[in-house]
C-alpha cells in the first residue's frame, strides 16, 4: 500500500499552510528523512521529511496554495509497488506515518531501503540552498558534512571561498555598454517569510487604526547600568547584556502596570493577556522575523540576556520552531544600531502596540538651568485605536521614561 503524505500540522493553531517549494518531482526515488518539500505558515517556513523511502508519485498540491491541515499532497510508493491513483480513504491508513515524520531530524532511522541518488534527492538546509542561488551555485558540487550528506550553511560558504576567482584576462574584458534606455530591472518574487510579512502588516494597516506617540528619553543611567551589568554577568558566565534586552526587562516590568498595552484583538474583544511575551524584531537575510522571548515580566537580567542570545543564534541557524516565532504580546523593534533616529513601526497582529526604538545620540539639553550634552534616544509607541485610547498610551510612555531614567528601581 503507497504511503500517503500529508499536509502536517506544525503549529498548535495552525488550520491551513502553503506548500512553498517541492523538492521532488513525479516519480523521484526518495529516502525515508530527505526533504520533499518546504511548507510555510504564517509564522515561519519548515522542511518536510519523507516518511518512507520509495518513489513519489500523485502529486497533488501546487505551491502557493493554501491547503487545509492533513490533505493529501503525495504519495510514497514502496520497492515493487505498481504506480496506481489510490483513492484517498484506501490511503489513509498510511496517514499517521507521515503525519509524524515532521520534526526536524539530524539524527533520522536509517533508510529501509536503497534509492538511487538523484538531484531532487539532494538534502540541504533552506539557509545553503538560499545562497546557493544567490551564487548561482550548483549544490551537486558541494560536499555536505552533516548527517547522510546533508549540505548546510557552512559547507556551501567553505565552497564558495574555494571557488577559483575571475582571472586578471577575464577582469580585463571590457565592460557592457549601458543601454541609455530605462531599465525594467530584476523581478524577484516574494520569498516564504517576505509573503508572510507583506500579508500581516497589510493587514495591521487594513485593519487597525493606528497611532503613535514619541519621547525623547534620556540614557545616562541605561547606559552606566548597561556597564555594570556587562561586569556583572562576566563574573557570572551570562552572556553580554545589550541594550536591546536590558530594554526587554524594563518594558516587561512597565507592562505589568499597564495592561492594555500587553492586550489583543479579538474579534470585537480585547484579550489581555496574563503573561508577558515580548517579540524581538529581527533582520534575516533580508527578511523579518520576531523570535519571542517568553514571560519576559518574570525574567531577570541574567536569564533574559541567555534566552535572547539563543533566540539569537537559532534565528541564525534557521533552528527555531513556529511556536518561538509567533505568540507574541507585544513587541520591540531597536534601529538604532543603524543610525536611525527615530521611526514608527507597524503593529504585529493582533498584538495592540509595539515599541520603536531610535539610536542613542549625544544632544544638549536644559539641566539645574545649564544647557549639558547628555544620552538621548527617541522611542515611538504604535497602538492600535480599537483598544488603546490616547491617554493609556501616553501614561504608559510616561512609566517608560521614569523607568529608563531610573533603571535600578525596577531591576
Amino acid at each position: 500500500m503507497p504511503i500517503e503524505v500529508i499536509l502536517p500540522k506544525v503549529d498548535m493553531d495552525m488550520e491551513t499552510g502553503t506548500i512553498e517549494a517541492w523538492h521532488v518531482k513525479e516519480g523521484d526515488l526518495v529516502r525515508q528523512g530527505d526533504t520533499i518539500f518546504e511548507i510555510g505558515t504564517n509564522k515561519a517556513v519548515m522542511e518536510v521529511e519523507a516518511p518512507a523511502s520509495g518513489a513519489i508519485r500523485n502529486i497533488k498540491a501546487e505551491t502557493g496554495v493554501p491547503i487545509s491541515v492533513g490533505t493529501p499532497v503525495a504519495w510514497i510508493y514502496l520497492d515493487g509497488e505498481a504506480a496506481t491513483t489510490p483513492s484517498e480513504p484506501a490511503a489513509a491508513a498510511a496517514t499517521v506515518a507521515a503525519a509524524t515524520s515532521l520534526p526536524k531530524a539530524e539524527a533520522q532511522v536509517a533508510p529501509v531501503m536503497a534509492a538511487a541518488p538523484t538531484s531532487s534527492g539532494l538534502r540541504a538546509t533552506p539557509l545553503a540552498r538560499r545562497i546557493a542561488r544567490q551564487n548561482a551555485l550548483d549544490l551537486k558540487t558541494v560536499t555536505g558534512t552533516g548527517p547522510r550528506g546533508r549540505i548546510g550553511e557552512a559547507d556551501v560558504t567553505r565552497h564558495l571561498e574555494q571557488r577559483p576567482r575571475c582571472t586578471p584576462a577575464q577582469d580585463a574584458r571590457p565592460a557592457p555598454t549601458l543601454s541609455t534606455n530605462v531599465s525594467e530591472g530584476r523581478l524577484q518574487p516574494f520569498s516564504a517569510i517576505r509573503r508572510i510579512v507583506a500579508n500581516r502588516l497589510s493587514e495591521s494597516m487594513r485593519t487597525a487604526p493606528h497611532f503613535y506617540l514619541t519621547s525623547e528619553i534620556e540614557m545616562s543611567a541605561a547606559r552606566d547600568l548597561l556597564g555594570r551589568l556587562a561586569k556583572r554577568h562576566e563574573r557570572i558566565g551570562a552572556p553580554k547584556p545589550s541594550l536591546t534586552v536590558l530594554i526587554a526587562r524594563i518594558v516587561a516590568r512597565a507592562l505589568r502596570d499597564h495592561p492594555v498595552i500587553n492586550a489583543s484583538v479579538e474579534g470585537e474583544a480585547t484579550r489581555f493577556h496574563e503573561r508577558i511575551d515580548i517579540g524581538i524584531a529581527m533582520e534575516r537575510d533580508g527578511d523579518l522575523v520576531v523570535p519571542v522571548l517568553r514571560d519576559a515580566g518574570g525574567m531577570d537580567m541574567p536569564a533574559m540576556t541567555r534566552e535572547f542570545a539563543r533566540l539569537r543564534e537559532g534565528m541564525a541557524k534557521r533552528t527555531l520552531t513556529p511556536a518561538e516565532l509567533g505568540g507574541g504580546t507585544f513587541t520591540i523593534s531597536n534601529l538604532g544600531m543603524y543610525g536611525v533616529d527615530s521611526f514608527t513601526a507597524i503593529i504585529n497582529p493582533p498584538q495592540g502596540a509595539i515599541l520603536a526604538v531610535g539610536r542613542t545620540v549625544d544632544k544638549p539639553v536644559g539641566r539645574n538651568g545649564q544647557i549639558v550634552l547628555r544620552p538621548m534616544a527617541n522611542f515611538t509607541l504604535s497602538s492600535d485605536h480599537r483598544i488603546v485610547d490616547g491617554v493609556a498610551a501616553a501614561r504608559f510612555m510616561a512609566d517608560l521614561r521614569e523607568a529608563l531614567e531610573n533603571p535600578e528601581l525596577l531591576l
